[in-house]
């Protein structure tokens, strides 16, 4: 259950990034900006770099391309390209993708995929492309065809699970 409970952590982690990555650039209906938790003053700001950014005020989409990464506190996502959708007729996130080399961390967790889809009305993130998430520290990994975080009700669905659960050894980047 542990093991489980820190790869969730893992993957919600990312979509927290992800998400706030969002909020940043449509600030909330209230004006506030979701913070992420024990995160405060100078790095608490999210910085989101790419080579090119858009925005297309008719479908409400920014993307940015070419070493996208986003930063806030000590979390890192880099990708090739990430796409967000707004509402039309509201400042809410509706659809965050992140394509190409999708990679995160932060400190010891760390999690890999071609591509991270984030569905806000279903708190759903889906990860394709050889997804793998482990834990540096703990030394568990997880990886399958496709996963699946519903958040809201705190499950996770793996096509072609492989849960890997190492004993205690020395510490590196990659189990």
């Amino acid at each position: 259950m542990k093991a489980f409970r820190a790869l969730t952590a893992i993957l919600v982690a990312a979509l927290l990034v992800l998400s706030t990555a969002v909020a940043a650039l449509a600030q909330s209906d209230e004006g506030g900006v979701l913070e992420p938790p024990d995160c405060e003053g100078a790095e608490a700001a999210l910085d989101v770099t790419s080579e090119q950014m858009t925005f297309d005020n008719e479908t409400h989409t920014f993307v940015f391309e070419d070493k996208v990464r986003v930063k806030r506190c000590d979390v890192v996502i880099d990708c090739d390209r990430l796409r967000v959708v707004r509402y039309a007729d509201e400042n809410r996130i509706k659809h965050v993708i992140a394509t190409g080399n999708v990679r995160y961390r932060d400190g010891t967790r760390h999690a890999v995929a071609e591509r991270a889809d984030y569905y806000e009305a279903e708190q759903k993130l889906v990860l394709v492309g050889n997804p793998r998430a482990w834990d540096v520290d703990r030394r568990n990994e997880l990886s399958g065809e496709e996963i699946v975080v519903f958040l809201r009700e705190e499950r996770i669905l793996v096509s072609g699970a492989r849960v890997r659960f190492h004993p205690d050894q020395p510490h590196g980047n990659d189990p």
